[in-house]
């Protein structure tokens, strides 16, 4: 009976620790359901609940799910529409260095104003330092597809703790200074 209760007070400050930092644990199984989940509801333009289950994810540096908001910031699908949110978003998921993402990224970027341009790459900046591979310990290898010679880049997360940063939902909220 003491070891019991001596073990749930060790799980509590475990759990408020957990808390005070502001990071989550999640299992790492659920984590990649919740990541093709929002991917299928983005192709069945179920965009609010694909933003719902993306965006947790986006900013715990998971590339597929900065990539499909990048999307939905740039087209305005469910979100406010915001080419500056947008293009950070792409900027962040770009560092996975997938070619075709890099391509796009750089073809917008070079379309824009060299003052957006600038604004871009502040919120990219901040973006890769609260969102990006190294903030949230994400590593990308190429990886070949099952059933074909297809190489696709997988990114992980090297553990199931990610520290919480708030989701921009307006430009008002993009640090630019």
């Amino acid at each position: 009976m003491i070891q019991k209760l001596l073990a749930l007070a060790v799980l509590c400050m475990l759990l408020t620790a957990c808390q005070s930092n502001r990071a989550i644990i999640k299992d790492i199984n659920a984590i990649h359901k919740q990541e093709k989940k929002g991917i299928k509801l983005y192709h069945q333009k179920a965009y609010p609940e694909a933003f719902e289950a993306l965006g947790e994810l986006a900013t715990w540096g998971y590339k597929d799910a900065q990539y499909y908001l990048a999307f939905m910031f740039l087209k305005g699908l469910h979100v406010e529409q915001s080419t500056l949110i947008g293009m950070g978003w792409l900027g962040v998921a770009a560092e996975s260095g997938i070619e075709e993402w890099v391509n796009f990224y750089s073809a917008l970027y070079a379309k824009a104003p060299p003052q957006m341009q600038q604004q871009i790459d502040k919120v990219v900046a901040d973006y890769k330092r609260r969102f990006g591979m190294k903030a949230q310990f994400v590593t990308c290898r190429n990886a070949t597809t099952v059933g074909s010679n297809k190489v696709a880049v997988k990114c992980t997360k090297e553990d199931k703790i990610s520290k919480v940063y708030p989701l921009d939902l307006h430009e008002t909220q993009l640090n630019l200074d």
